[in-house]
């Protein structure tokens, strides 16, 4: 737990020190959160496009989206698709997935195949962006409101520090 803790110091220190102003930092911070909810793969190019679009820090757009990552991703990704489940008006039990994953081994077609990949897929973007909102808007304030006290200590950003 000391090592994890280590490595995290440094980093959320590279999120802050941007030189950009402290809103752009929340900005890419956001764009990150955001996108590594929406998209499991490829979730960098939209974190980088998404800042790029709300003039946010690419560099903390790209590191906040490892929020998602092997060691979070099994607690998150199955809250993500039980929350979407809820939102797009069906709501997913153990029971259900268990008989929609039987139906597709059992009867492999591509109806079956179908009905599990819809439910799923559906579920799990409409959780994504509900919790990428949620999160960014969340990851926006803390980051800014972070970035400025870190400024203010520092004798308000006379640092140099090189751009992520």
């Amino acid at each position: 737990m000391r090592k994890r803790s280590e490595k995290s110091v440094p980093f959320f220190l590279r999120l802050i020190q941007h030189p950009g102003t402290p809103e752009s930092v929340g900005r890419g911070v956001a764009a990150g959160l955001f996108s590594a909810f929406i998209i499991p793969v490829g979730h960098m190019p939209l974190a980088f496009l998404l800042a790029m679009l709300v003039r946010g820090a690419r560099g903390s757009a790209l590191l906040a989206t490892w929020i998602i990552n092997p060691l979070t991703l099994s607690v998150v990704y199955p809250v993500q698709c039980y929350l979407g489940s809820f939102l797009i008006g069906v709501p997913l039990s153990y029971a259900l997935i268990k008989k929609l994953v039987l139906d597709a081994i059992h009867t492999p077609s591509t109806e079956t195949v179908g009905a599990l990949s819809r439910e799923l897929i559906v579920s799990f973007f409409a959780g994504g962006l509900l919790l990428g909102a949620v999160v960014a808007v969340i990851g926006y304030f803390c980051t800014t409101e972070m970035a400025r006290r870190y400024r203010a200590r520092r004798g308000a950003g006379t640092r140099p520090s090189a751009p992520i």
